[in-house]
């Protein structure tokens, strides 16, 4: 039995919550789906079943899409060289590269693409290099070749000469994930699915009739299917509706960020060797012009939110990058973090598991491993037929929308369309982050839509991710943040609640 009013609200907090839960008690129909998780896949997931004539919802513990391991990763969109033929991830990355474009699209969604050199340093990781090469043409790709050490020179200058092999490869996708699942909730929403953040799972529980009955920290609903998910939280999510047997295995990964100013030095990723489990070495470019290196060598973490730098692992991925590019330019490194990966023991080694849970058809697991963002559409693609095989109808509706109006952007404004913006809101023109040239206007959208801290609107706009990294903006920020929610500057979070900025907002910062 429910043990309360499905409206009730369990939770309080100084900032307000986003709408309550809508009442779904025993006497009243429940949801059809309810995902749990919206990370890259639960948010893709809501997005294509919001497509349906669905009663749908999305449920996060975070105040914001994205903000979980999604976030921490080198955010590439792969080519199917990574992934041995036969496996699941090699099923689930065909054909990512061209549904990213086509959501970029739809989405008003920043997209770019870069070549890659995987390089060895010794005839074991140009055996590992050859190896994936074999994979890439028995997973059906074709823009692979092996090149000189003349021609690795001749694409990429800075590059070391130590190498003993290389192989070259096309267009490989990049994008920023946290900003995709915000941008597919968003669309999602407007579709017709409710997104609950700010909701944390207590329990779960399967009725006499086969639904399954969710109680939160926000109150309590019923859904006829469940999807887990829940990313580094899924082996919680399925110990609550009984499955005991789900086991995750997390490494953690170190990664550094360098200033944009420096974005002309590697215009390719570049990947050493990459068949040996226990580290990672690459570096390349970012979505927005950064340089980014990882991973180091992987570090078991002492639990699911352990997301810290140490010096040995931050040391250890500099000694990496400079293996591969001897200048690394290390005077202008911005900011480091770590990301946590995991692996699960229904899967094979290494591998995705996306099918039904041990204890229902009607609860269906996404556990993912690297490469998960790329693999993203595939798995909701497979999602999705799983339901329809357990038996959920799917009808489509005749008024889905797939399309989301692209956000202005100041940095990335022609003249003309600056001039016209600031004609019609002169916060168009009125630069709050100047590092990375990101206006008042971008900021007040970002809240408006849904952006309830410094973090979520950073990931959105990039506020505060330039050198400075919000030394100068962050005031700004986290007084537009409070104006347009209508709370206290003190109530104002960094990353959701239990973390506000101040303790007290006095006359100086109230001039700002």
């Amino acid at each position: 039995m429910v043990s309360a009013s499905a409206s009730k609200i369990f939770a309080s907090s100084s900032n307000p919550l986003p709408s309550p839960i809508p009442p779904s008690g025993l006497n009243d129909l429940p949801y059809d789906v309810v995902i749990i998780g919206a990370g890259i896949v639960g948010a893709m997931l809501a997005r294509e079943l919001s497509r349906y004539k669905l009663k749908l919802a999305l449920i996060d513990k975070e105040d914001q899409p994205g903000l979980g391991v999604t976030k921490a990763s080198l955010s590439y969109i792969h080519r199917n060289h990574m992934n041995p033929p036969g496996s699941e991830r090699a099923k689930f990355c065909v054909g990512s590269q061209d549904r990213f474009r086509a959501l970029a699209a739809e989405l008003g969604l920043p997209y770019r693409e870069a070549d890659e050199i995987n390089i060895a340093f010794d005839k074991e990781q140009e055996q590992q290099i050859r190896t994936r090469l074999d994979w890439a043409f028995k997973n059906g790709e074709t823009k692979f070749r092996v090149i000189s050490k003349e021609e690795v020179a001749r694409l990429e200058p800075r590059l070391t000469r130590d190498f003993t092999f290389a192989v070259h490869s096309e267009a490989h996708g990049m994008i920023h994930p946290p900003e995709w699942a915000f941008a597919l909730t968003e669309n999602a929403k407007a579709n017709g699915a409710e997104v609950l953040l700010e909701t944390e799972v207590l329990g779960l529980a399967q009725a006499p009739d086969g639904t399954w009955l969710v109680r939160t920290d926000r109150g309590n609903l019923r859904s006829r299917y469940l999807i887990n998910a829940a990313g580094l939280f899924a082996d919680e999510i399925a110990w609550m509706a009984g499955d005991r047997d789900v086991k995750l295995f997390k490494t953690r990964g170190t990664f550094a960020i360098f200033d944009s100013s420096v974005s002309s030095m590697l215009r390719h990723l570049v990947y050493v060797a990459g068949l040996n489990l226990s580290y990672s070495q690459a570096m390349g470019p970012t979505m927005h012009g950064n340089i980014i290196l990882g991973l180091g060598w992987f570090k078991e973490p002492k639990d699911r939110i352990d997301t810290r730098v140490t010096k040995e692992e931050l040391d250890c991925i500099l000694r990496m990058g400079r293996q591969i590019m001897p200048d690394l330019p290390e005077r202008d490194l911005i900011t480091s973090f770590a990301g946590i990966k995991s692996t699960n023991n229904l899967a094979k080694p290494e591998d995705f598991y996306v099918g039904p849970s041990g204890v229902s058809p009607s609860l269906i697991y996404a556990l993912i491993c690297s490469p998960g963002i790329t693999g993203s559409p595939g798995i909701t693609r497979r999602i999705i037929e799983l339901l329809a095989d357990a038996g959920l109808e799917l009808q489509e509706k005749a008024d889905f929308n797939p399309y989301r109006e692209k956000p202005y952007r100041f940095k990335d404004a022609s003249e003309e369309e600056r001039k016209e913006a600031i004609a019609r809101d002169p916060a168009c023109g009125h630069l709050i982050c100047r590092c990375e040239q990101v206006s008042e206007a971008e900021i007040i959208e970002a809240v408006r839509k849904g952006a309830r801290s410094i973090e979520g609107v950073k990931q959105i706009t990039r506020a505060g991710m330039g050198r400075c990294q919000g030394g100068f903006c962050g005031p700004w920020i986290l007084k537009i943040i409070a104006r347009e929610l209508g709370i206290p500057p003190e109530a104002v979070t960094r990353k959701g609640k239990g973390s506000e900025e101040v303790i007290r907002f006095d006359q100086i910062g109230a001039s700002l």
